[in-house]
């Protein structure tokens, strides 16, 4: 597997994380912590777009997206599966360097510079980090938090990656 296509696996991966509990959170709901279970999934998705306007912002629209706004239930997996798609669409581009690197200024103001792969691994780690957040509501709304660990991906969906 290239690393381009390694990139593009762990944002499958993700995609598929979300997709869980966006499917989880319309079969349970309504449950006790279910605002702030969809605050998360919504932030993961806002933070992927408001990430990929970063990295274009003389060609992208101003991003009104704000870092916690929030999605309907119904919209939550429509609007990953857009934002994974742009993400798996531009690493698929051969002309982009992954190692080039980016100025772009955070949500404060202030300004950083990464390279486009460290981003894109941010993202990935970020996603977990909020779901980990999001198994945490569930227990507290006494739902067992679904299987979402990257080997669960692996072993469903790609059991032997040297094969590819």
């Amino acid at each position: 597997m290239t690393d381009r296509q390694q990139l593009q696996h762990l944002f499958q991966f993700d995609l598929w994380s979300t997709g869980i509990l966006a499917r989880l959170y319309m079969e349970k709901e309504p449950f006790y912590e279910q605002e702030p279970v969809l605050s998360q999934l919504s932030h993961i998705i806002n933070a992927q777009n408001i990430w990929f306007d970063r990295l274009f912002p003389h060609h992208s629209q101003e991003s009104s997206q704000q870092a916690w706004e929030r999605f309907s239930a119904k919209d939550l997996y429509p609007k990953a599966k857009e934002s994974t798609r742009k993400w798996i669409d531009f690493i698929a581009d051969h002309e982009v360097d992954l190692d080039v690197i980016i100025t772009y200024q955070s949500s404060t103001g202030h300004t950083y510079i990464n390279s486009i792969r460290q981003i894109c691994h941010h993202l990935i780690i970020h996603g977990q980090h909020h779901r980990a957040q999001i198994s945490l509501f569930l227990k507290n709304s006494d739902i067992v938090p679904p299987p979402m660990d990257y080997i669960h991906y692996a072993r469903t969906h790609h059991p032997d990656p040297a094969a590819n």
